[in-house]
């Protein structure tokens, strides 16, 4: 697996797409597998896509991948990056990372894509620290400047999502944060898919991780009008219209801000959502191959290395910090734009992460969480399914007063009418399981009980449940299961097609779902 190993333990994972080579890990040099005629292209790989070639941008068929060289990134806390969460963090940290990642794989100054919103952060971070290693910036899904919430409300989501009371709090957060993200451009199976994916990775087991995302998400990252003024490069700005995460309307604050570049291209997607760079792949790819070509180079520039003592310059300047230039230019906690009040307030918070996290190891895995990352399925002994999803979560427990209640939640601070589904160990006659699970070695949890009055005797639950009659635990060789995804199922398991009847039912609820979900307002 090509990892990194940078200054302060970050372990960076990395892929260089060739046209020889699609997302294959190589041993030989950089310098050696990248085309001297091409251009590089630089992007960062948000969290919430498996793999790079999973954005249709990097894929092989693209007319990027064709017309350059592509290294992608997977910053703190994303994918199979490995680091250790630290009260300095913020954007301008995970930019410092990749300058040491430029320099460790002698990169060239290079064209910079970042898809998402908090890649977008990162990647508008590292052009102002470095400015000389971007020759054009591309943003898609871009976020606003501002914060999301305040510093009371982001703590209300250790109740919802870092330490859930409940397992359904933590599925109906991970829903609207899907909803917000996709809107209504998935499919009933791929919205149970993508919660299931966000549960393998966003779980109270990986807290520390989650809360790093979030706090670079919803709180303030100092993206200043100090700051995005002095970026030089050609700016792309691409945003979904129907964009719920972020409202289209922070496209005109960033024009308006960046007073500096050589020109900002930006385009409002119609009809998109956030991932618009893969609902919408074709229109964003035209519009990213057509500005990274207009916006070449005269020459290919060769390695560069980058200015680390400038970047802490910057640092002490943008954020009223003068000591910051005598910070350990080789460390890159130093690059924090972070004050000292913030950094020990976000150490706090993370000792408290962290003890969820030990206390969470103790528990049975959460419903829904279980599965092996796509790069780990040959090192699994076995596969664990899910046997929970979105669309059936009260299937099994149809009379739980839950299921009618109004909730808050506090994801994104907005009123969202859902249905929830009841503990198992509330239901009378059901087995929960209660045996901890460890890291290497994990349960599946029991079926739905088909005995509790009301239950749903879904085929499905029994085909899954087959799996299992050979003792249940499904060994792994790997240790990373905590930060699984969603494995599709074989060839196998793809031709046990249901009856129509169990389909339409499992529709009719989604449809019942996604009707409460499209009522949500912005409080």
């Amino acid at each position: 697996m090509p990892l990194l190993s940078l200054p302060g333990g970050v372990r960076m994972h990395y892929e260089v797409l060739t046209d020889a080579s699609a997302a294959v890990p190589s041993t030989s040099s950089t310098s050696s597998v990248l085309d001297p005629c091409k251009p590089t292209l630089v992007s960062l790989v948000p969290f919430c896509v498996p793999q790079a070639t999973d954005i249709p941008q990097l894929h092989p068929s693209s007319p990027v991948h064709a017309t350059h060289n592509i290294v992608a990134f997977s910053p703190r806390s994303h994918g199979r990056t490995v680091s250790e969460s630290k009260p300095s963090h913020d954007p301008f940290v995970s930019a410092a990372d990749l300058a040491f990642a430029f320099e460790a794989l002698q990169l060239p100054p290079s064209q910079l894509y970042a898809p998402g919103s908090i890649c977008g952060r990162i990647g508008v971070a590292f052009t102002v620290l470095f400015p000389k290693l971007v020759t054009a910036l591309a943003l898609v899904g871009i976020s606003g400047r501002e914060a999301k919430t305040s510093t009371a409300g982001f703590k209300t989501l250790d109740s919802s999502m870092f330490n859930p009371e409940a397992a359904e709090d933590l599925h109906e957060t991970l829903a609207e944060l899907s909803y917000s993200l996709w809107c209504d451009h998935l499919t009933t199976d791929e919205f149970d898919a993508f919660i299931n994916l966000l549960l393998r990775r966003q779980n109270p087991r990986t807290a520390t991780r989650t809360y790093e995302l979030c706090r670079i998400s919803y709180l303030s990252v100092n993206l200043t009008p100090d700051a995005l003024a002095g970026i030089r490069q050609p700016v792309l700005i691409l945003h979904g219209e129907q964009d719920r995460y972020n409202d289209a309307s922070v496209v005109g604050d960033w024009r308006r801000a960046l007073t500096g570049a050589e020109s900002v291209e930006a385009h409002v997607i119609p009809d998109s959502p956030h991932m618009c760079f893969i609902t919408a792949h074709e229109q964003v790819t035209y519009h990213l191959s057509s500005f990274l070509c207009r916006h070449l180079p005269s020459s290919f520039p060769s390695y560069t290395p980058p200015a680390f003592s400038s970047a802490l310059e910057a640092v002490s300047t943008l954020f009223g910090a003068p000591k910051a230039r005598l910070r350990n230019p080789r460390n890159a906690e130093s690059y924090s734009s972070l004050s000292d009040a913030e950094k020990e307030e976000v150490r706090i918070d993370l000792e408290r992460m962290r003890r969820y996290e030990r206390e969470w190891a103790q528990k049975p895995l959460l419903e829904g969480a279980e599965g092996v990352e796509p790069w780990e399925v040959e090192k699994a002994e076995r596969i664990p399914r899910p046997k929970w999803c979105w669309s059936r979560r009260h299937d099994a427990y149809p009379n739980s007063p839950r299921n009618s209640q109004a909730r808050f939640s506090v994801a994104s601070e907005v009123f969202v009418q859902v249905a929830s589904v009841q503990f198992a160990e509330k239901i009378v006659d059901s087995k929960p399981y209660i045996r901890p699970m460890s890291i290497a070695e994990v349960k599946v949890l029991p079926p739905l009980p088909v005995g509790a009055e009301g239950a749903v005797d879904s085929p499905s639950d029994s085909d899954s449940g087959s799996e299992d009659e050979d003792g249940g635990w499904l060994g792994r060789k790997d240790s990373g299961f905590v930060d699984a995804l969603e494995v599709q199922p074989d060839e196998e398991e793809k031709e046990k097609v249901e009856p129509a009847s169990a389909n339409s039912a499992a529709q009719d609820a989604v449809h019942d779902i996604a009707d409460g979900l499209t009522t949500v307002k912005l409080s």
